[in-house]
């Protein structure tokens, strides 16, 4: 006997799953929707189904994959969550030939819906007809349900959205040479995956970024800068990095993120940088280079001012941030102020961020735009000083949003109308491809190590997974982006009523900061509601 259900996209489904079918799903005019099918097979593998979507919306479907969390029991880790410990939990989404479909036997086999996804679709209400059938034509299973598109465009994703890409887990995981061809069809894909899903900021590796790496270490070069070393004297060539900016442009990323001019956690040591001097290529800053050495000091003196003429020339000086050092703690203040002193300087007209979670910085001035974790943000809130929010697998606990595998989507999902409640400017992760081990001391397969090595929870590490074409997303990136849609549905009512009015609404459904707001699917998918309510109740009649 084969059932299928369409489901929210909000709950997660295993075997054992109880679903309630879900007999409608809503969005505006140029908004993706997502729901989900579970299609109970409780006899034998059937080969060769016949998946049929019949409506006049564009529907992509994709089998829902699971992987392992090794790593989802975080000592300070809260309660809700699905589950604890070693677990299996359904993630990526694998392409599905709908013309011949495998369905496991005496199991759920869960699918999910793309609808719209980027164009756009005419008002009313739009019914979705799902009809499997096996290899002869005879059918087995259908549903139905329908996607009520309401009048009404949202506005574009207007703060920056950054998911921290790194190139090197590209070229290792592919065994690709860097710059090559094949890496640029490749990198292009991750591009596509992430500017689709509303991440509008790319983040460029002027050299090998100083993050996550053991000390003393090394990751893969990733160099887009080319030097040439004359004894003292530097030449550099840009024209690597403008097919960089080029190509992203293209792409559509409104915003470009250039990558740390100093290690994390203090600012202490150097990037890997490498050099071509006497026709040899050789590494010629690292770990080993103090930052306030002469060498370095006299490198970046050449470099950066050169580097911002560049990109004044080519019209991205408005849309770029320079980063110094990733999360520097109160410790190293003043050393980093120093470093902060110094780039600014020759940089004077570029916004500088870094990842911070202590006020002090910004309170000296040190950062022209800080971005807070979000169990840290309070005091940048209340300051009225532009910020941005992150996340990573600390943030675990005290209900705050995350991405951790064994979360329920919408504390995912909650993100979005977190950042606008806040006033939040920008959101920004670490990790859109991390596929290595903590530190880099070596390659993980992300399909069965989702916890870089045991040391970050499942999930934290990355948001796409590698395909054999290019990237391939994920449930979370699906539930991510409706986060960031929800935020710009925030926008559209504040445009008709003003921000008061949203944030009465927001705090009269519960919530307040980045730590209270409704638990459960249901109680979560009603906020929604109410919010489009109002957007309908209050758009000129057409």
């Amino acid at each position: 006997m084969i059932e299928i259900k369409a489901v929210h996209a909000l709950q997660k489904l295993w075997q054992d799953s109880v679903c309630a079918p879900a007999a409608e799903t809503s969005c505006f005019e140029n908004e993706t929707a997502d729901m989900q099918l579970a299609v109970y097979n409780r006899g034998l593998p059937v080969r060769d189904c016949r998946l049929t979507v019949e409506s006049d919306l564009p529907v992509e479907v994709r089998r829902v994959g699971y992987v392992a969390g090794d790593f989802t029991d975080h000592p300070d880790a809260d309660e809700y969550v699905i589950a604890k410990g070693l677990h299996v939990f359904p993630d990526p989404l694998l392409p599905a030939d709908c013309a011949a479909l495998q369905l496991k036997g005496n199991s759920l086999n869960a699918f999910w819906l793309t609808i719209g996804n980027g164009a756009r679709m005419a008002a009313g209400e739009h019914p979705v007809r799902i009809l499997l059938a096996d290899r002869e034509g005879k059918r087995l299973a259908e549903t139905q349900f329908f996607v009520n598109v309401m009048r009404g465009e949202l506005p574009a994703g207007e703060i920056p959205v950054t998911d921290w890409m790194h190139y090197d887990c590209i070229c290792n995981y592919y065994r690709v040479k860097p710059f090559s061809k094949h890496f640029w069809a490749l990198t292009e894909s991750f591009w596509h995956m992430a500017a689709e899903h509303g991440i509008n900021t790319v983040y460029v590796p002027l050299f090998t970024p100083p993050l996550d790496t053991m000390e003393g270490g090394e990751r893969t070069t990733v160099q887009l800068i080319g030097v040439q070393k004359y004894g003292e004297d530097y030449c550099f060539d840009f024209t690597r990095l403008g097919q960089f900016l080029a190509r992203a442009d293209r792409i559509g990323f409104r915003y470009f993120e250039f990558s740390h001019l100093y290690t994390q956690w203090g600012a202490q040591f150097c990037p890997k940088i490498v050099a071509s001097e006497g026709g040899k290529q050789r590494r010629i800053f690292g770990w080993d280079t103090p930052a306030a050495g002469k060498a370095y000091t006299a490198f970046l003196q050449a470099f950066l001012p050169q580097l911002g003429a560049f990109l004044r020339e080519r019209g991205y000086r408005e849309r770029s941030f320079i980063h110094i050092s990733d999360e520097p703690s109160e410790y190293w203040l003043n050393d980093y102020a120093a470093r902060r002193r110094f780039v600014k300087r020759l940089l004077p007209d570029f916004t500088h961020i870094d990842a911070m979670s202590e006020i002090a910085f910004s309170e000296q001035g040190l950062v022209d735009i800080p971005v807070a974790a979000t169990d840290a943000a309070q005091p940048f809130v209340q300051s009225g000083k532009p910020f941005w929010a992150y996340y990573c697998f600390p943030q675990c606990n005290k209900n705050l949003s995350n991405r951790i595998m064994n979360m329920p989507s919408e504390r995912t999902r909650v993100i979005g109308m977190q950042l606008y409640l806040n006033g939040a400017q920008g959101f920004l992760h670490w990790g859109y491809n991390f596929y290595n081990t903590a530190l880099s001391t070596r390659s993980v397969d992300p399909f069965f190590e989702t916890d870089a090595g045991g040391f970050f929870e499942s999930g934290d590490a990355f948001i796409v997974y590698p395909g054999e074409k290019g990237a391939l997303s994920s449930l979370r990136l699906e539930v991510f982006r409706a986060g960031l849609q929800d935020y710009r549905a925030l926008k559209l009512l504040e445009r008709l009523c003003g921000r008061e009015h949203v944030l009465a609404l927001l705090r009269a459904h519960g919530f307040a900061g980045f730590t209270e707001y409704p638990h459960g699917a249901s109680a979560f998918l009603k906020v929604r509601e109410a919010v489009d309510q109002e957007i309908a109740a209050h758009l000129p009649r057409a």
